[in-house]
This record gives C-alpha cells, structure tokens and sequence, in this order.
C-alpha cells in the first residue's frame, strides 16, 4: 500500500471516529435507529448506544489498520469493507441510481436523436418527431412531462439529509475497497482469465444481469395502468406519479441496454452517430468503472433488502429487486470485459 493509500484511511478514519463519538454522544445526531426514514437497511435496527460505540471502533480499527502491514493490513481493510459494506449500508444508493437513470434518461435519448439529426440521420428526425408527438398528446391528456421532474426533485430534496449519509458510506466503503485489493493484488492470474474462457462465463453472466433490473421496469409499468402496484399504500395516483413510474421503468431498461454493451460491438468502438469519437476505442475503463459501481451499490444494497424482506416477511421483494444476484452477475460481466480488453500477458497466468 501507497503513503497516499495510508494518508487516505487514516483521514478516513479520523472522520468516522469523530462522527461514531459524536452519534454515541448526542443521540438526536443519529440519523438511523427508529427514526430512520430509509428502512430497507441493517442500521434501522439498532439505535446510537450501539451504532455509535460501533462506528467509533470502526473508526479506530482504520487507524491501526491504515499504518499496518502484511496479513493485519489485509484483515482490517476486509473488516471496513464488512463494516461499511453490510452494516451500515442500505439500499438508499439504488434509489438515487434510479431516479438519476430517469432524469439523464430523457435528455441522453434527445442527444442522441439531435446527434442523429446533425449527421442527418433520417431515423434522427423520425425519433424527434415521434417524442414530440408523444409529448404533445401526453400533455393534452393531462400528463404533462413536467410533473414528473417536479415529483422526482422534490423525492431527491425531501430525503437529501438521509442519502447524504448513504452516500458518504458509500465513499467510506470504496476507499476500503480500493486499499484491500492493492492489499491482496498480486502478479499471477488462473486459468479461467484468458480470453478463450472468459467468453464462456462471461456472456451468460452480462446477459443475466441485463435481465435483472427488468422486473422492476415490469413493476412500475403498473402505474401507467388501472391496476397499479403499491395503490393500496399510496392512494390513486396522480399524473405526476405514473409518469414519474414511466421514466424510472424507463431508466432500468436504459441500464439493461447499457450492461449487454459489455458483450456487444459499440461496447468496444464507439458507434458512428457519437460525436468527436465516434469509430474511436471505447477506454477499457469507462464500462468497467461505471458498471463496477452499480455492481457495488447493488451489494451495499442486498443486505438491507434481504433483511426488509425477512422482518416483513415479504419475500418476493428478493425477486422484484435480485440485488444478491444482480450484484454477482454485473460483477462478473464487468471482469469479463476487463478481461477481455486489458493487454493479455500469457506469462501472468498460472497454469
């Protein structure tokens, strides 16, 4: 590990000590427990007593932990990454990626149709006359586009105190992440990281985790119907909702679409319609970043929601939302596609 590498988990681990003594302190700072407003979580079951005393020995442990070396550097950086990980992680990150897909959603799909229009593409100005088409009628209809930005911006500000400490365990978690696997790197690969056999696993497992997020794109479809999900809870549903149902049914399939580019062409080269680059090499680290972080929010997620499912005893939410499994797929497609396009080095594998 780097003096930078040590300098980052000790600062890290700073921050958390001071905020675990504060939480163990003044238990009105504790933003979990009972009053928790995200409960698809490990931490709404415990108050500050013991998430305090808890997060203030976390803290600790990444001291000793950050000025370690050899076989206690690789155990403490796992422990934070458990910590972190599991227990103080719920599913409040899966949420913002949704709501972000179905703002960046729409305004990515008239990009690409303007781009297309630029290079005077006719399916370009086919695609622009049908959205405008569709928002004409939606509107007339009483469903105007707008109504669903204003109900996802004020989600996003009505919970922006709780995701902001979702968020900052999330950083905690990928800094660990990151000093565990220079902990653990090293210089030899096994057999099933060549190329010839990567494609053999690695396909089967981008196409399962393109089919994960489809459930929940099926779900909220519901809410554009008569018969929506969740109208026991929520009451009839406002045009702002069903359409605010459409665009983050829309921002899954959007993420389906992008995780079959990990086996797919225009993964690799950019197509022709991009700008700048297009017919260019898509960087090697641009997929593998961008689906490494949902394939790390979907496990930072996966045990709030087994434990949710569990305490309400509705399991079919594993179903609905296979975080677990979605997590391992991705993750899988992604180091697939790593595999594939890093510089391979016959003599790094092992036999």
């Amino acid at each position: 590990m780097t003096r930078r590498d040590r300098i980052a988990g000790a600062v890290l681990s700073l921050a958390v000590t001071a905020v675990g003594a504060l939480w163990w302190a003044v238990p009105e700072s504790y933003p979990f427990g009972a009053r928790d407003r995200v409960t698809v979580s490990l931490s709404h079951l415990f108050e500050h007593d013991v998430g305090g005393a808890m997060t203030l020995v976390a803290g600790l442990a990444g001291l000793a932990t950050a000025f370690a070396s050899g076989r206690a550097l690789r155990a403490g950086a796992i422990a934070q990454v458990v910590f972190f990980g599991v227990v103080m992680s719920d599913a409040g990150i899966m949420s913002l990626f949704g709501y972000g897909l179905a703002v960046l959603g729409p305004v990515a799909l008239v990009g690409v149709l303007l781009m297309g229009c630029a290079r005077r593409r006719p399916w370009g100005w086919a695609g622009l006359a049908i959205l405008a088409a569709g928002v004409v009628a939606s509107t007339a209809a009483g469903f105007p586009p707008w109504l669903a930005a204003r109900n996802i911006a004020g989600s996003l500000y009505d919970y922006a105190g709780r995701v902001s400490w979702t968020l900052a365990d999330c950083v905690a978690c990928l800094v660990w992440v990151l000093i565990a696997v220079k902990a653990y790197r090293s210089g030899t690969l096994p057999a099933w990281t060549r190329p010839a056999t990567v494609l053999r696993w690695g396909r089967p497992a981008t196409i399962g985790a393109a089919l994960c997020p489809l459930p929940y794109a099926l779900y909220r479809l519901t809410w554009l119907t008569p018969w929506p999900t969740d109208a026991e809870l929520t009451g009839p549903l406002d045009p702002g909702l069903r359409l605010q149902g459409l665009a983050i049914a829309f921002g899954a399939l959007g993420g389906a679409v992008l995780t079959l580019g990990l086996i797919s062409r225009w993964g690799e080269v950019f197509p022709r319609w991009t700008p700048v680059v297009h017919g260019r090499p898509v960087p090697v680290r641009l997929p593998v970043i961008a689906g490494g972080i949902v394939a790390g929010a979907c496990c930072m997620a996966s045990p709030g929601l087994v434990a949710n499912a569990v305490e309400r005893d509705e399991l079919f939410q594993v179903l609905l939302w296979p975080y677990p499994l979605w997590a391992v797929l991705l993750g899988a497609g992604v180091l697939a596609y790593w595999l594939r396009r890093r510089p391979y080095a016959p003599s790094a594998a092992a036999p």
